[in-house]
């Protein structure tokens, strides 16, 4: 996690490419993709002219490479996120731009180019190219006493492993930019909790978080297991460092 953990830093959306990737690239990425894919969230990844006209949404222009991540029936929509996160900060790493799409693409050209099963559906698509110049990384992002509740003096007192989970937590990409999550601090875990729909995309985008604490946690050499209650949209991660 390493790598990711230096492209979480840089990664920003981009909306404008000089090229997309070549057929060599494009076999490259697909064997990232095919490598992070799970029984329940694969990606596929792919070339098709006009798969990002859309009808609504900010115009994606200078590539017609793709990232498709198609999920099972069922709640995964945090898997969804993570899987489809693990891809873009790949892409990050191996010098590329990209953006999460949620409405900007032609779904119906997407979902007739792409072979889908029965019990699949495509939730979004990432827009995968070169840069036209590399983008300044300048984001907004909430405060961590927004995120946390927790002020200055007392988030310093914190253990590095949760420092930095954190911190690289609220680096986490989510639709319209409005990090539909809050991150609770318990003495040997953290935990995310889901606090709005977010346009129907808040349980991918506390997927995207997720991937991001993992990233940072490990960062300090602490790594642990995500456990999903039943009753409230919270994740609970108890980390053990490999000392």
């Amino acid at each position: 996690m390493g790598k990711w953990y230096e492209a979480a830093k840089k990664r920003v959306s981009v909306r404008k490419y000089s090229d997309g990737a070549s057929r060599d690239e494009i076999l490259e990425l697909k064997d990232v993709a095919n490598y992070l894919s799970t029984d329940e969230v694969r990606i596929v990844v792919g070339k098709k002219d006009g798969i990002f006209n859309a009808l609504i949404g900010k115009t994606i222009s200078g590539t017609d490479t793709f990232a498709a991540v198609i999920s099972r029936e069922g709640d995964n929509d945090y898997m969804v996120g993570s899987v489809g996160e693990a891809f873009v900060l790949e892409c990050t790493a191996m010098g590329y731009g990209t953006c999460w799409l949620g409405l900007s693409y032609n779904k119906a050209l997407a979902n007739s180019f792409i072979r889908l099963d029965d019990d699949e559906k495509i939730r979004c698509l990432i827009s995968v190219g070169h840069y036209v110049i590399e983008p300044a990384h300048k984001r907004t992002r909430k405060t961590i006493y927004n995120l946390t509740g927790l002020e200055d003096h007392a988030f310093r007192q914190l253990p590095d492993w949760q420092k930095c989970a954190i911190e690289c937590g609220r680096l986490a990409p989510s639709a319209r930019n409005a990090q539909p999550w809050e991150f609770d601090v318990l003495n040997d875990s953290l935990q995310v909790a889901c606090v709005s729909k977010n346009f129907g995309y808040g349980g991918i985008d506390c997927g995207i978080a997720m991937l991001h604490l993992e990233i940072g946690a490990a960062h300090c050499g602490v790594y642990g297991d995500w456990q999903i209650e039943d009753r409230l949209p919270l994740f609970t991660v108890n980390y053990r460092s490999e000392s």
